[in-house]
């Protein structure tokens, strides 16, 4: 199995967390009109993971890091990922 997990911030922050994603390995996009939280852009930290202990300790550590630099962690996600397609 493999588990996906994505921390939202506001845009505002987006540097600083781009330098926590980066110092964690976490990939990062910015998204606008977010289907769950309204018409904002926001921007995330991703990340995948085989393992799901290892993905809340992932998670966990990137979120408190985040915290510490005073960034309002906005949501938290862990998915199981069980079809996905990409097509370039």
């Amino acid at each position: 199995m493999l588990y996906e997990s994505h921390i939202t911030v506001a845009i505002k922050d987006a540097e600083l967390a781009q330098k926590v994603a980066d110092a964690q390995k976490w990939k990062t996009s910015e998204i606008k009109r977010d289907i769950t939280l309204g018409d904002n852009s926001y921007f995330y930290l991703t990340t995948h993971c085989p393992d799901i202990r290892l993905m809340f300790r992932r998670l966990t550590d990137a979120t408190d890091l985040l915290k510490f630099y005073g960034v309002n962690v906005i949501r938290e996600k862990i998915e199981l990922i069980i079809h996905d397609t990409k097509i370039k």
